[in-house]
């Protein structure tokens, strides 16, 4: 992160030099997390000329040095000015300028108590200038001293209150401190100064953000870039907010304009090409191949997600994962005390579920019967809830479910690191990884001795911060620890818990109310659209040209996706109104729609997860083609934890020949939906209780490993039951490491 620590400006001068006073908007601390944007400050070193504050004018040192200093420091001569400086102040020893200009020489280098001597000496030469107050404010940022930071920005400011640069930067520490109301009221202050300032408008669309008030920060963000269309950041994050709305098609000419700026920025064109596979142009294979061998490993990371159903490569993708946690996840400054293992196991071992979903969302329409099952006797659950504040079903079973409930939407990584510390936590899990809203980087302060990823991202985080991933001998078999940066938990069936009381709509939908024909096999993928590719299509289309009057079901991602899916449908001879789209609907509805269909294609490098589960619940049976990473492995544990191996294919062909025989053979079709239906009721998949009984066998395990200072290693969980008495503390669970 690169900090303001000098202001050198009067709001006259910013606003008069707006466009020369903006510099290219470094992130803060590399590529954004997804969903996370990042702040530009207002500054006017290295960036731009050294203005100085009216102030400044009694100083003691000529003009024509002060200019000098002025042009080496903008040209980014930290070394050069510092060494200018130093011999200037041997005959200017009383030029306040020259020691603030030191001050932030030694704080572009971080030597920050140098930095702080030199500051101070200058607001002793010269205590109603704003400079030192504002060059002291920044290092105390750095130093991760909020308190001292905030009063030198109020100092600073109080000194002009119309320091457009001030109080750009002190809006941005008050959005970092998740205190994004002030920083917006601060930002439409300085705007009033200076309307034209294309980074106070682009941090004030940040704010909005963080608010969650997207309308307004879509608005400020296109105000921005209509200020200054080569702000890269701003152009990044409006075309991030419009992928989180949905609008794809207004998303993808942002990161086309970045990469055509700059074709070495990998983070720009890895969303780029998740836009295209969103929209179903298959045009982004070519790029891809042109590009995978470097994507985010050449310095610009790339976020895991946007990449990860464009080829099935785990050793790829742990390399571009590590990459992406060096620079998200970034360690503190200070190493988190170690903290003190206790002899036994504490009667109840308090653990903390962290995600942005807990509403109705796919997560939750999974883990909300393992919340609901939890052992309360042994176990204290705490869930932190930092998305925003939504009033439906599933948040309401969250709430009603776990011990402690704590509302940190609005809170900053600091503060939200602080209040789930305050708890005492044994074990802290992630349940989002590296999709959107994450956070995953307060888990590098380690909230809790032992550390887990679960549910949301399906693949390695990358990160040291994590010590174990909850998986399953299906999606992670024997031999592929290699793919993972944390030790790895085995789950007994599957790695996915389900909801056996989840509500399917007493509906009885038929083939008309879905715009569906009323003879002909019905072939269905209700998966995300970025999941389709040519590979999938090769096979399907093939499959309607064979099996006559048949159709495809696709759910609806918007007109664009369609209409490419339809042309590729007839470039491989198939007629575009063979493919039938669905439009979304509740939960509920969407499980009582699905019975209509006869047979449900999984994608193949990213599965169906929830999706798949749904159908199953909904008595849809799923063909599925293992892959090598743990996305393209979901499908097979599902079905096998539904005991319904049957459908699960050895390559492609096996998947054509097996999806051809099921839609021309109606006996065993029947056959295998009477299984399911009974299966759903008998099998582990949906047993949410049995599969809590294991989830809590598997966090005493971990639990036991950090308690006996022990060195992780992976675990595999029984399945065998345990009875349990309320309280025991130290009982033996039933796992073996693997």
């Amino acid at each position: 992160m690169r900090w303001n620590f000098m202001t050198f400006a009067s709001s006259r001068q910013n606003a008069e030099h707006d466009q020369s006073n903006t510099p290219k908007a470094p992130p803060l601390a590399g590529p954004s997390p997804v969903g996370s944007p990042s702040a530009a400050f207002a500054t006017t070193s290295q960036d731009a000329p050294i203005r100085l504050h009216p102030a400044a004018t009694e100083d003691p040192l000529p003009a024509r040095m002060r200019e000098h200093v002025t042009v080496v420091f903008a040209a980014g001569q930290i070394d050069e000015t510092a060494t200018a400086c130093a011999r200037l102040l041997k005959g200017y020893n009383s030029s306040a300028f020259l020691w603030t200009t030191l001050g932030a020489c030694h704080a572009h280098r971080r030597a920050f108590n140098d930095a702080l001597t030199c500051f101070n000496r200058a607001r002793e030469l010269a205590p109603t200038a704003p400079d030192a107050y504002a060059g002291m404010a920044g290092v105390y940022v750095q130093q991760g001293k909020p308190d001292a930071a905030e009063s030198h920005f109020r100092t600073t400011i109080g000194l002009d209150p119309s320091n457009v640069v001030a109080l750009n930067n002190f809006a941005n520490f008050l959005t970092g401190c998740g205190r994004s109301d002030e920083a917006a009221a601060l930002l439409k202050s300085a705007m009033g100064h200076a309307p034209g300032n294309a980074i106070v408008v682009y941090n004030l669309a940040n704010a909005l953000r963080q608010l969650g008030n997207t309308a307004e920060a879509k608005r400020y963000y296109a105000q921005a870039l209509s200020l200054q269309p080569d702000l890269p950041e701003a152009r990044f994050n409006y075309g991030q907010l419009l992928c989180s709305d949905q609008e794809f098609e207004a998303a993808a000419p942002q990161f086309d304009r970045l990469v055509e700026a700059n074709p070495d920025d990998d983070r720009a064109r890895a969303y780029k090409l998740h836009i295209m596979a969103k929209l179903n142009d298959f045009g982004w294979v070519q790029e891809y191949q042109a590009h995978r061998r470097h994507l985010g490993l050449r310095g610009t990371a790339v976020a895991p997600f946007t990449t990860l159903a464009m080829e099935d490569n785990p050793d790829l993708l742990r390399v571009r994962t590590q990459a992406y946690a060096d620079t998200v996840i970034i360690p503190p400054l200070r190493k988190p005390a170690d903290p003190i293992r206790p002899a036994s196991r504490p009667e109840r071992l308090r653990i903390g579920y962290f995600s942005a979903d807990f509403h109705c969302h796919a997560t939750m329409f999974l883990l909300g019967g393992v919340l609901r099952a939890h052992d309360t006797s042994r176990f204290d659950i705490h869930a932190f809830s930092y998305g925003p504040q939504r009033d439906d079903a599933q948040r309401a079973l969250v709430q009603n479910s776990v011990g402690h409930f704590h509302e940190a939407f609005g809170l900053s990584d600091q503060a939200l690191v602080d209040l789930a510390k305050a708890q005492n936590l044994d074990i802290a899990v992630d349940l989002k990884g590296y999709t959107g809203r994450s956070r995953s980087s307060i888990f590098a302060q380690r909230l809790a001795p032992v550390q887990i990823s679960y549910l949301g991202y399906p693949g390695t985080m990358g990160s040291p911060s994590i010590d174990y991933l909850i998986t399953d001998s299906v999606v992670s078999p024997a031999g592929t620890e290699r793919h993972f940066e944390e030790s790895l938990i085995r789950m007994p069936h599957s790695y996915q818990p389900n909801d056996p009381e989840r509500k399917v709509a007493p509906r009885q939908f038929t083939r008309s109310d879905c715009g569906l024909p009323e003879d002909g096999f019905i072939f269905c993928c209700f998966n995300n659209s970025y999941k389709i590719t040519p590979r999938e299509f090769d096979i399907w289309m093939p499959l309607l040209t064979e099996v006559e009057g048949s159709v495809l079901w696709l759910l609806s991602s918007g007109p664009a996706s369609e209409a490419n899916l339809r042309r590729e449908a007839e470039a491989r001879g198939v007629a575009a109104e063979r493919l039938v789209f669905a439009d979304r609907m509740t939960q509920d509805e969407h499980l009582a729609r699905q019975k209509v269909a006869d047979l449900f294609l999984d994608t193949f490098a990213v599965n169906a997860h929830t999706t798949g589960s749904d159908a199953l619940w909904a008595g849809l049976p799923v063909l599925t083609l293992p892959g090598q990473q743990f996305a393209a492995r979901v499908g097979a544990s599902l079905l096998n934890a539904v005991n319904l191996p049957e459908l699960i294919a050895t390559d492609e062909a096996d998947y054509k020949a097996r999806a051809l025989h099921l839609a021309q053979d109606p006996s065993a079709l029947m056959a295998l939906r009477s299984k399911l239906n009974v299966n759903r009721r008998t099998a582990p998949l949906f047993d949410a209780k049995s599969y809590t009984r294991s989830l809590e066998d598997a966090f005493d395990a971990v639990f036991d490993h950090w308690k006996a200072d022990q060195p992780k290693t992976h675990v595999t969980v029984s399945a065998a039951p345990q009875p349990r008495k309320a309280g025991r503390a130290g009982k033996k669970v039933p796992f073996a490491a693997a």
